[in-house]
C-alpha cells in the first residue's frame, strides 16, 4: 500500500510529464505555422518579382517596336530600366520580324522572363502578329 506522500509524488510526476507532452505539441504546432508563414512570404515575393520582370519585358518589347518603326534596320540592344535590364534581339528581314526579349530583375536571386513576338512591318506601321512568354 502506498503512503499519501508517495501518491502525491506519483501524481506530480504524471502532471509534469503531461505538461511536457502538451508543451512539445504546442511548440511543434507553432513552429509549423511559422514555417508556413515564411514559405508564403517567399512565394509572394517570387510572384511579385516575376510580375516585375514580365512588365519590364513588355516595356522593352514596346521600346523595340518604337525603335523598329523609326529605323527598320534596328537589330536590338540592351536597356537598363529601374532595378532591371533587358536584352532585345531582332531577327528577320523584309516585313517579317521576330523580336526576342530577355528581362532580368537584379535582386538575388535574379528573376528572368523571356518574350518572343512576331511582327509585320508595313512602312511606318507595325502589326503585332504573335506574342508569347517562353
Amino acid at each position: 500500500m502506498q503512503t499519501p506522500a508517495a501518491a502525491n509524488n506519483q501524481s506530480g510526476f504524471i502532471a509534469f510529464i503531461s505538461l511536457l507532452i502538451i508543451s512539445a505539441v504546442a511548440l511543434a504546432i507553432a513552429a509549423s505555422i511559422s514555417l508556413l508563414g515564411i514559405d508564403e512570404a517567399k512565394s509572394s515575393l517570387s510572384f511579385k518579382k516575376g510580375q516585375e520582370a514580365l512588365k519590364l519585358a513588355e516595356g522593352c518589347l514596346e521600346e523595340s517596336l518604337l525603335r523598329l518603326r523609326d529605323n527598320s534596320a534596328y537589330t536590338g540592344g540592351s536597356l537598363n530600366l529601374g532595378d532591371g535590364s533587358c536584352t532585345i534581339s531582332v531577327s528577320g528581314s523584309g516585313s517579317d520580324r521576330t523580336i526576342n526579349i530577355q528581362s532580368t530583375i537584379s535582386d538575388p536571386p535574379d528573376y528572368v522572363k523571356n518574350l518572343t513576338a512576331t511582327i509585320k512591318l508595313t512602312g511606318n506601321s507595325i502589326r503585332l502578329v504573335t506574342w508569347q512568354e517562353i
